[in-house]
């Protein structure tokens, strides 16, 4: 059992294995280096989404919106909300992107809430993952192991925090998740606009890939005179958690969003932002079966036909945002997916596309 501060008691939980077989809003990238995983993982949903280091995520507070509990979070833990409206922050630290939630709910990791100098919540949540705190990660792990007071350094400063609710989804018996409200949490960056914020506003907002202005310029990453949340994804209740992934030169975090009604996984919308296309939009939850329109660079004869399937699009579109060069990681990555079994990327897309033609398009 584990002890809110409401008074409460919630059982811990128990993992609901599923094999969802989907991949991310960006292809599942693999590093091919010998970088070897920790042995033990709180989670084994994290695993199958990427590698298991954890980072502290590039959150970053917004404009004007101290009327909601702001959430910050890191990868490895897991939230359910109904997804509510967008929003964008631009100050003096850069532009930030908003997403607002209803009805808030811990699915799993340790939730905190962060304490003022006076000792009271200053109105911002913490969702930590489990093998950020100082328990063993075991068969014998409980809810109930979760610290009450817990410190963290962060920016050359010390942050306070005490508990609220922790809940672990492997847990022997299962429970409903825990609820903490509504809340807001900001995506901005460093010195560049994080990779889980450029991933979120592809994914969500109306504008797709064409919300991003200049990916590199914490100051004009977005386009924030027109973010709004994608129609089909008002209301929608969904979970949303970041693994961690391995570039080229650096580490970086990518956020899986899944419709808690349907189990899939919401993906980028090709068609959004292009004017108004013929072609009907992918859907939420149609696990990318659309085809995706692309430069004539790939393998078309004919360029104003060029079309490929939507799964080799998006693992062209990842490379190019992160910017991949190494081809023979690229291939490596490329041939391990199209050859596992459940991926939405097959060889028969390969060899239809080509090689040669995936990586010309990787380099455009």
């Amino acid at each position: 059992m584990v002890s809110c501060l409401d008074g409460t008691s919630q059982l811990p939980v128990q993992l609901r294995v599923e094999a969802w077989g989907l991949l991310p809003p960006v292809p599942v990238y693999r590093p091919t280096n010998n970088k070897q995983p920790r042995p033990i993982m709180a989670n084994s949903r994290y695993a199958s989404y990427g590698n298991d280091s954890a980072n502290n995520s590039g959150s970053g507070d917004g404009d004007n919106y101290d009327r909601d509990l702001v959430l910050k979070w890191k990868p490895h833990a897991t939230f359910r909300g109904v997804l509510d409206s967008l929003h964008a922050g631009d100050n003096n630290w850069g532009q930030s992107l908003g997403i607002k939630f209803t009805d808030g709910k811990l699915v799993d990791g340790v939730l905190m809430e962060r304490l003022g100098g006076n000792g009271e919540p200053d109105g911002t949540l913490k969702l930590f993952p489990w093998d950020a705190m100082p328990v063993v990660l075991n068969d014998d792990l409980i809810a109930d192991d979760a610290p009450d007071i817990y410190t963290e350094e962060f920016g050359g400063k010390t942050y306070r925090y005490q508990l609220k609710a922790a809940r672990l989804e492997e847990a022997k018996d299962p429970a409903e998740p825990i609820e903490f409200g509504d809340f807001i949490m900001w995506e901005s960056g460093g010195d560049a606009p994080s990779a889980a914020s450029k991933i979120f506003a592809q994914t969500l907002t109306t504008l797709g890939r064409d919300a991003i202005v200049d990916r590199n310029d914490i100051f004009n990453w977005l386009d924030v005179n027109n973010v709004e949340l994608r129609t089909d994804l008002i209301g929608r209740e969904v979970d949303v958690f970041k693994v961690t992934k391995q570039g080229d030169k650096h580490e970086f975090h990518s956020p899986v969003v899944i419709d808690v009604a349907t189990g899939s996984q919401v993906m980028i919308d090709n068609n959004a932002g292009d004017g108004g296309a013929e072609t009907p939009a992918a859907t939420a939850t149609d696990g990318g079966a659309a085809a995706a329109a692309v430069p004539a660079e790939i393998g078309a004869s004919d360029p104003e036909t060029a079309a490929i399937p939507e799964p080799v699009a998006d693992f062209v579109d990842f490379c190019r945002d992160f910017g991949l060069t190494d081809e023979e990681q690229i291939l490596g990555n490329l041939t391990e997916m199209a050859e596992e079994d459940g991926n939405s990327l097959t060889s028969d897309m390969v060899e239809q596309v080509g090689e040669d033609a995936i990586l010309a398009a990787i380099r455009e």
